[in-house]
């Protein structure tokens, strides 16, 4: 049976799309936030501003923006002007989690991530966290339409080119001092999207109380706390229409619709 979770105990999340389509959830925010973005407008930089004490800040930025991959996704650097912008603004550091999310596991794909982790390096901003692509149907599908190579056909990638990642993104975050979090990765412990260190850095360790598992992937770890912030309608791919995203377009779910992949 779910588990009921009190209005009081709910940690607002955007994990069904991006907020900077819609900006309206900052009006109906909960004590905690988990706000998941690829794009930092000045829009954007307003309103996490105006709620900081309320949020921690996913900075999602894979080093693919404006490439096919994310064909309209800001490129890293103009990303890394607009964070430096909301650090200027006052944001806290401490509520911004780097998310290099996913990570294309061949040679060329650790090397940009490697170069975001760089990019980011000196900000004061420590938490490092990171997912490896996973290969969905529909992936598949959108790459090859694209004329693009598929890395791999099975769902994850080989435990090698995974080994290889962990070890790379480890090194790198110990370079530039990151913690280094993998999000629901298979042989490595999850650090949930929602932890206690959400809830303890935002103050509210003694007010919010996480229960048990959420009930989604088998290697995520995330609470039942979590509530998604973005309810308009199903969930689909945005604006930002990058290829590798599990969220499918209508026209995709017509064609697919009974398990999600």
């Amino acid at each position: 049976m779910k588990k009921i979770i009190l209005p009081s105990q709910k940690v607002g999340i955007t994990e069904a799309g991006d907020p900077v389509f819609n900006l309206d959830i900052f009006d109906n925010l909960y004590r905690a936030n988990i706000i998941i973005t690829k794009n930092l407008t000045d829009s954007m930089i307003e309103r996490l501003v105006k709620n900081s004490r309320s949020v921690i800040l996913h900075m999602t930025c894979t080093g693919h923006g404006g490439t096919m991959l994310e064909p309209n996704v800001p490129a890293p650097e103009v990303t890394r002007m607009q964070m430096q912008k909301l650090l200027d603004a006052g944001f806290p550091a401490s509520h911004v989690v780097l998310r290099i999310d996913p990570i294309l596991p061949t040679v060329s794909g650790r090397k940009t991530a490697y170069y975001v982790a760089a990019l980011f390096a000196g900000l004061g901003i420590t938490r490092l966290r990171y997912s490896i692509l996973d290969m969905y149907p529909h992936v598949k599908a959108r790459l090859s339409k694209q004329d693009m190579p598929v890395p791999y056909t099975t769902f994850h990638a080989s435990y090698a080119a995974r080994k290889a990642t962990w070890e790379g993104i480890a090194a790198v975050g110990a370079r530039y001092g990151y913690t280094v979090e993998a999000c629901g990765e298979p042989d490595l412990p999850p650090t949930p999207c929602l932890s206690q260190k959400d809830i303890d850095i935002l103050g509210l360790r003694d007010k919010i109380f996480l229960e048990s598992s959420a009930g989604q992937r088998k290697t995520c770890g995330c609470p039942a706390n979590k509530s998604e912030l973005i309810r308009k309608g199903r969930p689909h791919r945005c604006e930002h229409k990058c290829v590798y995203c599990f969220w499918k377009d209508k026209e995709e779910t017509e064609a697919a619709p009974s398990n999600g992949m």
